[in-house]
This record gives structure tokens, C-alpha cells and sequence, in this order.
């Protein structure tokens, strides 16, 4: 876990102004305390930040490789590649020779090894930016699934590259200006993969290399999802998923002995718990985190099915609870903003995992989450809705629709007329067909396979995205590492080409889930439907909404008061049932005018509209 940042100009001598890029790595601070390691040669400055907790390269410094007493390549690293050790063995006895223990120094030497060629041999989370002085070259890397964030800045004869936004952003050469594309995205959370939501900013986008030179910046991938036949029946299909989401969550514990498991007692969870305990030595004990928060949470009975895998695999298991009140502590709420970079509407919903997980990085400093199970095994809550399935839109907005929810989550405070003008409506359709196009099928595709395909399809380049963001930066600014084992690429390209038909065969969703872990959970963890995230219903919390946003709206230089529509907002502090609108829907709306208001101030965004 580390923040990486750095300055590449062909005509400009940066290193003389190395200290531009330790303001980029001070804004990644929340990525790791440890370290402002820059390195600089007169065309490039690198630089990284490190935690000291796992992996860590040079006591946050990057890694260079020297040959014949001068440097060759240098490289500045985030994440976890899970299979390092393997590589370090085949690089070994290819004739390198390694000057120290870090994995970043592996990463840097399988590119000296076989070139852009070695990052197909990585597997885990990673980012990471490499300097090439035999060719004054900078190579961008981001791992398949984009688990790890990475920024950059075109620059008329270079680059700026940060782990995220904030730090390209704290570059004199950078501005922060969002134009009415990047609020489109801000407000639905739906953007081409390599798009970012500040203008003149991109992201190397998932599985996907990035070369600077000076030629100028080329962009290429290196792994994409391809439609394969599936030739296995139904019973080897299961124990296929089985090897290879076992090896998944092995792979993710690899290095790390204490690592920790996010239980919630679903499924998803449940199931990586129940295969890391079938996994793990003689005499280990698993340990599990659940989080709490209290009596005036939403009535979903998490606690009495944690407690049931707890029993059964014999974890040592802790509840982190929280009282409603720290949710509402504004240095609390900032981190949380600026940990995602972004404004969203899900206020407590973003809090509590970042209590949770700052709370269980006191005890381990890996742990395991079972993000994007319903995404790789079709636990999609819509599937069996025609409506849903048919509607040519991405099929969480349709929902959103069909709730009543027009302009999306959290628009309901915000003026009229801009909505109007944004026209997100026509934005989304034409976000929807250009993802559509992407999709490549087999030439017998046809019917239901085919269309449960793109949706699919959707859902792994389009709706993952922020929910990979969220866990990783929430954990990140935790001092968490958090893995993904449903992130395994190799499980994500079999799973995309399992038919339909197999991965709800037992007439349910996320079937396969079920059979490969039948004989490790008990039958009611196996039959629990799918729960949401526990939000608060705590009064208190809701009347520090609605003050915080009465003094918004008395604040006349509030940066958000020009997007908002007052009479709706009025109405809401004034009457506290609006609040209640939907569940937790007419609080999302306020949750929304907040953090945009909070975002614009502290960013010092420039709407470019």
C-alpha cells in the first residue's frame, strides 16, 4: 500500500523543481505516513510514499536498478502482486541479480526482463509508473481490473502522474476545473474506463499500459475481455470455479499470515471465509471483522448470521461498533471526501466503512473483501425482471428509474434547470451505447445468453469502477489494505464465459457461489437473500443533515448555492419527514448538496459549464 506521484518533461529540467512533486506526494499523504522518497534525473521526478505495513519498497522511496554503477530504470509502486515470489525464482535463474527484498524491485526487473511484454505475467492489485533512462521513456501500468488507482496530466512536452486526482491536482501546472461532461459523471457515476471527471485529468484505465516519450503519450492495452466457448458441463463447471476462486483467495493471503476477512455473514463474504479457513494450516485461527453501528441501523439482521459462520468456521472474530455521533465529526467526513476525491450521495454509507475499516487496520494490516461477487457471478437482484433486462440503459439506472428517481440518487436538491440542461438522461443513453459496442460475442450468440453478456459486461467496466474506488481509497485512508480475491482475473475472464444458465442453475442468483460452498457453510448462510450495507437511522444524524444544510443555504458565498434548488432545500430543513423520503433516499439528496458543496470549496473547482 503505497501513493505514488511524479513530473516528466522532455523540455524542462525538473529536477531543479523536485520540490512540485513533493507537494503532489504531501496530498497523498492518507496513502502512507511513511516516507517523500523522490528521485530525479533533469527529465523525470518519481516519487512515493509508503505505511511500513506490507510490501514495502525502500521505506517509501522508489526502487532503482543500476547497472554498471549507473541507473537504468527507476520505478515508483503501489499494490500487491500475488504471485512476486514465483517471478522472483524465474527472474533469479533468467540471470538478475536482486539488491533487495522488494517487490517493487521484481516489478521493475520483469520489465528489463521481457519489456511491456512482463506486465502480462503480474497478478494481484497494482500501479505503478517506471523511468526508462536507456530510452527516456515512462511506462504507466494499472492491473487488470483497476483496483488500483492511477492518474495522469498531458503536459505540451510531458506528464503528471499521481495515485490519485488530489496529487496531479497539487501541481502548480494543474488546475482543477470540471466542465459539464465531468459533472454528468459526478451525479450518474458513469464515465468511459480512462476518463476522469476533472477536465484535462485522465485515469490509465483498467488493464491498460500507458508510454510517455517524446513522441508523445500512447495508450495500449494489455487485457481485455474476450468471448470463449464454454466447453465444460455443469459439475466440472463448479469445480473449475472452485480451483480458481480457491486459489484466488489463497493468492490474496499470500505474504501475509495475519491477514483478516470483512465478514457480513452473506453469501459473498461467507463463502472467501469459508475457503480461507479450508485453506489455512493446522492450528491458524481465521480472524474476522463485522461492523456495528448500532440500535438505529436498518433492519438488516447481519449480526445473528455472522455469528452463525463465526461458530462454524471457529474464527477469532471482532465487531467494530460505532456510535451515530461520529458520523457526523466534519474531520471525519472530510477524509472521507477527499479519500474518494469525489462527491457522492451515500454520506453514512461512506463513513462507516472508513471507521470500520481505520478500525480493523489497529489489528491486521491485510484484509480480505467480497467486492464484486455479484458482479462476477451474476447476484444481480434484476435478473429475473424483463423490464430490467430489456431496457437498452445500464440496468441500475432502469431500477433508479422505476423508483422514481428520475435524474439518479442524490439529485432531488438540485436545480431544475440545470438537470434540464445537463440532459442526463440523453449523457446516459449515449454512455450506454458506446459501452454496448465494446462488447465482442461469439458468432452463435444469440437470445438471453447474449444479452446477460452485455449486462455482464456493464457491470465489470462500468459499474465496478466505483465500487473498487470506494473500498480502495476508504481503505487505503484507513490504513488498510483491503484484496479482492473476486477480483482474480483469471476467475473474472472464466466466470464472463460461463452461460447464464450455469450461473443460475439452481433457479436463484449467484448459483454457482452456492454450489462450489455448499458443503462449507451451513444451509441458512447458503439461503440468505441478498442484504444492503446497513445504514443509520439515527435522529441525530438527521437533524445534523438538515442544520448543516440550513447553513449552506445561509451562506451566501456557499460554492454549491448556484447548482441547488433552494425551495426544494428549504423544504427539507423545514420539514424533517422529507429527510425520510424513500428509506434513506431524501436523506441522499442532502447528502449530495453537502458533499458537492464541501468538494467545490476544498478542491477550489472551477465548474467550467
Amino acid at each position: 500500500m503505497s501513493g505514488i506521484a511524479g513530473w516528466v518533461d522532455f523540455e524542462r529540467e525538473v529536477a531543479r523543481e523536485r520540490h512540485a512533486v513533493l507537494a503532489m506526494t504531501a496530498a497523498l499523504a492518507g496513502r502512507g505516513p511513511h516516507g517523500d522518497g523522490l528521485w530525479a534525473c533533469p527529465r523525470a521526478v518519481l516519487g512515493q510514499r509508503g505505511t511500513g505495513a506490507v510490501n514495502e519498497y525502500e521505506g517509501g522511496r522508489p526502487v532503482v536498478v543500476a547497472e554498471q554503477g549507473r541507473p537504468v530504470a527507476v520505478i515508483s509502486y503501489d499494490g500487491s502482486v500475488s504471485n512476486a515470489a514465483r517471478l522472483r525464482r524465474q527472474l533469479t535463474d533468467a540471470g538478475e541479480h536482486f539488491s533487495c527484498g522488494s517487490e517493487a524491485e521484481v516489478v521493475l526487473r520483469a520489465y528489463l526482463r521481457w519489456g511491456t511484454a512482463g506486465v502480462q505475467r503480474l497478478e494481484g492489485m497494482f500501479a505503478f509508473a517506471i523511468w526508462d533512462l536507456r530510452v527516456s521513456q515512462l511506462i504507466l501500468v494499472r492491473d487488470r481490473m483497476g483496483i488500483k488507482p492511477l492518474t495522469y496530466q498531458p503536459l505540451e512536452a510531458g506528464v503528471l502522474f499521481g495515485s490519485e486526482p488530489k496529487a496531479v491536482l497539487a501541481h502548480p501546472l494543474a488546475e482543477a476545473r470540471v466542465d459539464a461532461d465531468g459533472l454528468r459523471a459526478v451525479l450518474t457515476a458513469i464515465k468511459v474506463p480512462g476518463r476522469s471527471v476533472f477536465r484535462g485529468l485522465r485515469e490509465v484505465a483498467p488493464g491498460h499500459l500507458v508510454k510517455v516519450g517524446v513522441s508523445g503519450i500512447h495508450t495500449e492495452p494489455y487485457w481485455q475481455l474476450r468471448p470463449r466457448p464454454h466447453t465444460e458441463d455443469l459439475d466440472e463447471t463448479v469445480d473449475t470455479v472452485r480451483r480458481l476462486l480457491t486459489t484466488a483467495v489463497t493468492s490474496a493471503m499470500a505474504g501475509e499470515p495475519a491477514a483478516g476477512i470483512l465478514l457480513s455473514g452473506g453469501l459473498d463474504s461467507s463463502a472467501m471465509a469459508a475457503l480461507a479457513a479450508s485453506q489455512a494450516a493446522a492450528g491458524e485461527v481465521l480472524r474476522t471483522f463485522t461492523v456495528g453501528i448500532g440500535a438505529n441501523a436498518c433492519s438488516v439482521p447481519d449480526s445473528p448470521y455472522v455469528s452463525q459462520v463465526v461458530e462454524h468456521l471457529g474464527t477469532q472474530h471482532l465487531e467494530a461498533s460505532f456510535d451515530p455521533q461520529a458520523l457526523t465529526d466534519p474531520v471525519v467526513r472530510t477524509a472521507v471526501l477527499t479519500a474518494k476525491d469525489l462527491p457522492t450521495p451515500y454520506g453514512d454509507k461512506n463513513i462507516t466503512p472508513y471507521l470500520f475499516f481505520r478500525s480493523v487496520g489497529e489489528h491486521v494490516k491485510v484484509a480480505l473483501s467480497g467486492e464484486a461477487a455479484d458482479t462476477v457471478f451474476g447476484g444481480f437482484a434484476w435478473a429475473d425482471d424483463p423490464s430490467v433486462v430489456q431496457a437498452e440503459m445500464f440496468p441500475w439506472l432502469t431500477v433508479a428509474r422505476q423508483l422514481g428517481l428520475e435524474h439518479g440518487i442524490g439529485a432531488g436538491l438540485l436545480d431544475p434547470a440545470l438537470l434540464k440542461w445537463l440532459d442526463l438522461d440523453t449523457y446516459c443513453t449515449e454512455q450506454y451505447h458506446g459501452a454496448i459496442a465494446e462488447v465482442e460475442h461469439l458468432p452463435d450468440s444469440h437470445g438471453l445468453e447474449r444479452r446477460m453478456r452485455e449486462l455482464s459486461y456493464l457491470h465489470l467496466t462500468r459499474w465496478l469502477d466505483p465500487l473498487l474506488l470506494h473500498s480502495e481509497r476508504l481503505g487505503t485512508a484507513g490504513a488498510l489494505e483491503i484484496r479482492f480475491p473476486f477480483c482474480d482475473h483469471r476467475l473474472v475472464e472464466y466466470m464472463y464465459n460461463t452461460p447464464w444458465a450455469m450461473k443460475s442453475h439452481c433457479g436463484r442468483e449467484r448459483s454457482l457461489l452456492r454450489s462450489v460452498v455448499r458443503e462449507l457453510l451451513p444451509p441458512t448462510i447458503l439461503a440468505r437473500p441478498k442484504t444492503p450495507f446497513p445504514v443509520t437511522y439515527d435522529d441525530g444524524y438527521k437533524t445534523h443533515l438538515r442544520d448543516s444544510l440550513a447553513a449552506v443555504l445561509a451562506d451566501p458565498h456557499a460554492p454549491v448555492a448556484a447548482l441547488l434548488d433552494t425551495k426544494a432545500a428549504r423544504a427539507v430543513v423545514e420539514d424533517p419527514r422529507l429527510i425520510d423520503r424513500g428509506g434513506w433516499l431524501g436523506r441522499a439528496d442532502v447528502e449530495m448538496a453537502l458533499q458537492l458543496n464541501t468538494w467545490l470549496d476544498r478542491y477550489g473547482i472551477r465548474l467550467v459549464l
